[in-house]
């Protein structure tokens, strides 16, 4: 049986974390994917507007984030995986580099005091400048700057494939190419000396760049370790409920039954999390109990399909 989780961001208000917990739990969820990213955004990052709530004595910085593990463990859910913010490096821009890989050790670190086993640091997508060998081999000795961290707290590094925006085009990203992603981790892994890299297996971004569902899940295999499950319309990155588009009148609608039968088949036993913070935002507060539970139930639905 699968556990079932949810994404933090859209649901747990910083303001009242406990409250969002609570929800959760009362939802029918097992876990509960915890986003630091959330916490220092993608265009700051890129700006290199970076403050220092992830830059401090760990001591300090776990004062902030003290009041979700407690309130987790008084619901009885778990951390399985969390999500750093990103990008952890871009190319010129050292002095930001050198702080996001602080920052992104130190998530790492709040990872393992919460219990997670898993978290999600995003590979990096260089530009059209830069060759797909140098775009390979950048990520290498990016993911390679984690590995003391998670050999010392036990963690698995997951990547995630990517999409990026080119003149108002959606593109292929690093680690798109799941042939590709599959030799990155087990390189990675190789100079590791052990399985400390593996893969968050996007369904929404999978969708928008048309992949066949059932294959990426198999080329990945046992180097599948977390979902982001959500949807969209084939177009835009929507991060929505599942199903919301049917595929009899959109045939770029997202194959839910071409994936569930690739983790069928490849024997996935991980967590079945949505990744759907867009959804939860655009319904009212006061829907949210409706909503969360739906989440849940379309989360047994799959645990049923694949392993009956």
């Amino acid at each position: 049986m699968h556990r079932i989780g949810i994404q933090s961001t859209g649901t747990i208000r910083k303001e009242n974390p406990e409250e969002g917990y609570r929800l959760i739990k009362e939802a029918g969820f097992d876990c509960v994917d915890f986003n630091f990213d959330e916490y220092l955004s993608v265009n700051d990052v890129r700006a290199g507007r970076i403050h220092d709530l992830f830059d401090r004595s760990m001591e300090e910085t776990w004062e902030d984030f003290a009041p979700h593990a407690q309130a987790a463990e008084k619901y009885g859910l778990t951390f399985e995986q969390m999500h750093a913010p990103f990008p952890m490096m871009q190319p010129g821009m050292d002095s930001v580099n050198e702080k996001m890989t602080r920052i992104t050790i130190n998530c790492m670190e709040l990872c393992a005091r919460m219990g997670g086993r898993y978290i999600v640091v995003h590979p990096v997508t260089l530009a059209y400048d830069h060759s797909k060998k140098e775009e390979y081999e950048y990520n290498i000795g990016m993911y390679q700057k984690l590995i003391p961290a998670a050999k010392r707290l036990g963690l698995v590094v997951c990547l995630e494939n990517m999409f990026h925006e080119v003149n108002g085009h959606l593109m292929e990203g690093v680690c798109s190419d799941f042939t590709e992603a599959a030799a990155m981790i087990d390189e990675l892994n190789g100079l590791a000396g052990e399985e400390l890299f593996g893969f968050c297996f996007d369904v929404g971004h999978a969708n928008i760049l048309g992949k066949n569902m059932y294959q990426s899940v198999v080329t990945l295999g046992s180097r599948l370790k977390i979902l982001h499950i959500h949807d969209n319309d084939g177009v835009s990155d929507l991060h929505t409920m599942p199903f919301t588009f049917e595929r009899s009148w959109n045939p770029i609608a997202t194959d839910w039954n071409g994936f569930l039968r690739g983790l069928k088949e490849i024997g996935y036993r991980g967590v079945l999390n949505f990744e759907t913070f867009r959804c939860m935002n655009s319904f009212p507060r006061e829907l949210h109990p409706a909503v969360l539970k739906l989440f849940a139930d379309m989360g047994k639905y799959f645990d049923g399909q694949i392993t009956e």
